[in-house]
């Protein structure tokens, strides 16, 4: 633990060396900074109140906008109390560009630089603005230490990069630093940040501060095996003679979630029907050498079904593996995912992203956090405003269906589509009898859950409990799982430039 506080690094004026170049990134980083109209207001602004009056008087006017931002700094630091001038600066921008994003790096930066020596603020004040010129990985609050003291009262699944960092360096203990390099280090790990920037400040920050990172913290995260199964429709599907074509990929993902990373495929030349797949299928998963020998892992794995819409509640857990011929679901978590959605380029992500991450949320008990699942009473007409439903229910991320997708009207279920779709919606459950979900939801509420991330592990013991190999319908269930990471364009991709 350091007792002594940080050196004052040397700088230009007020602020550390570097750091005006930060600040006039992250200025131009608002949308309408480009604007002269909107830099004039801000300067009114700035100019009216009692921190910095009258500073717009010493400020040339630029038409060009970063000469401008130059030129705006150099007077707020010339200024008789450059810190007051910063602020109404902040306080401006905060009137006038209330819900720009950028506001959370100038937040973020001033707290850094109101910090003071108790945090290497020229090291950090570099690492920001490396961090601000990169797009965020989705998630980013899945870096955060398990172990940060007033972390788990917060709900941070939904913070941006910047929120989250302001956050780790607004902690006030004995450590302020610790946390934060544990933070950086995992952030500097993901792939979605380490394949856009080399980063060389972030690296030489944490080299610098090593020892300040909890043990536990830099250790490397674990792999999920992800084993995705697709069936691709061939024929007619009205005729009951529909055939499917299989095709296996296989994948690597951090435990934490993020991207995953193929590491291999394989492709069925036979096609099976419907019937002849609960037979056939589950051998032609363990024929296949590299996928069995991939599957001899002590990682955790994850079976994902790709499914055409008019079989999506297939019972694929029970296809039989193996010489001890015991269904798939009793040992791997097995999920089923819409085709459809998984091949559609044209699908938003930030909506899917949102509700996904929401999945992570930490509740009191497995009472609670069950209770997160929706299970709206849908007909004809409720279906209809189901899109207006879910806008007002942004922290939703699982949907239960009272009826089995396949059963449902064909009205509803274009609607449940839709809020695949266009609503964001990554997990679906249902039994495969219609009724009453309470037996299902006090069953799963026994595992002892805390978040509904937890949710395909859930099922899967369940399944392990009331299992066999012809379990009776009333306690078998579909987990239709979407994660927005694990999806392989590639797939659909038979030769170069070519769309299957």
């Amino acid at each position: 633990m350091h007792a002594t506080p940080f050196p004052t690094p040397a700088g230009r004026g007020p602020w550390p060396e570097g750091v005006e170049e930060v600040l006039v990134e992250i200025l131009l980083g608002f949308r309408t900074m480009l604007q002269l109209t909107f830099r004039q207001d801000v300067l009114a602004t700035m100019g009216t109140s009692a921190k910095a009056r009258g500073i717009q008087g010493d400020i040339r006017e630029d038409y060009t906008p970063r000469p401008h931002v130059r030129e705006i700094l150099r007077a707020i630091r010339a200024f008789r109390d450059p810190w007051a001038a910063l602020d109404a600066l902040a306080e401006a921008l905060e009137e006038l560009a209330r819900n720009d994003g950028a506001r959370d790096w100038l937040e973020l930066t001033r707290r850094v630089l109101n910090r003071g020596d108790e945090l290497p603020s020229g090291e950090l004040l570099t690492v920001i603005g490396e961090l601000h010129a990169i797009t965020a990985p989705a998630r980013p609050a899945r870096h955060l230490p398990e172990d940060i003291p007033g972390l788990r009262e917060r709900d941070t699944a939904e913070m941006t990069l910047p929120a989250i960092l302001d956050l780790l360096v607004n902690r006030i203990d004995d450590d302020p630093l610790g946390p934060l390099v544990a933070f950086l280090r995992s952030l500097g790990d993901n792939p979605e940040v380490a394949r856009q920037h080399p980063l060389p400040a972030l690296r030489r920050f944490l080299a610098a501060h090593a020892d300040r990172a909890p043990a536990a913290a830099a250790a490397v995260p674990g792999e999920r095996l992800i084993v995705q199964v697709r069936l691709d429709e061939e024929g007619p599907v009205h005729t009951g003679d529909t055939r499917y074509r299989l095709h296996v990929s296989y994948y690597r993902q951090p435990l934490t979630g993020g991207p995953f990373r193929r590491v291999g495929s394989h492709q069925d030349d036979q096609a099976f029907t419907r019937s002849e797949l609960l037979r056939a299928g589950g051998a032609r998963l363990v024929a296949w050498k590299e996928l069995n020998l991939a599957l001899r892992t002590p990682d955790p794995v994850r079976i994902e079904f790709l499914l055409p819409r008019s079989i999506l509640g297939y019972t694929a857990e029970l296809w039989s593996t193996g010489v001890t011929r015991r269904p798939l679901g009793e040992f791997h978590p097995v999920v089923v995912r819409q085709l459809e959605r998984y091949c559609e380029p044209h699908l938003g992500l930030a909506l899917w992203r949102q509700r996904w991450a929401n999945l992570q949320t930490h509740g009191a008990d497995s009472n609670e956090v069950l209770k997160r699942i929706e299970w709206p009473s849908l007909d004809r007409t409720s279906a209809r405003g189901l899109l207006s439903w879910l806008a007002g229910r942004r922290s939703l991320a699982c949907l239960g269906l009272t009826v089995p997708y396949e059963q449902l009207d064909p009205e509803v279920q274009y609607a449940v589509d839709n809020a695949m779709y266009y609503g964001g919606i990554p997990v679906l459950i249902w039994r495969r009898v219609s009724g009453d979900p309470d037996p299902l939801v006090a069953a799963l509420s026994e595992h002892k859950s805390t978040r509904l991330a937890e949710l395909p592990d859930v099922v899967h013991q369940y399944r392990q409990e009331v299992g066999g190999p012809d379990p009776d319908p009333e306690h078998t269930v579909t987990l239709l799982w979407d994660d927005p990471d694990c999806v392989d364009p590639d797939q659909d991709y038979s030769f170069p430039g070519i769309v299957g």
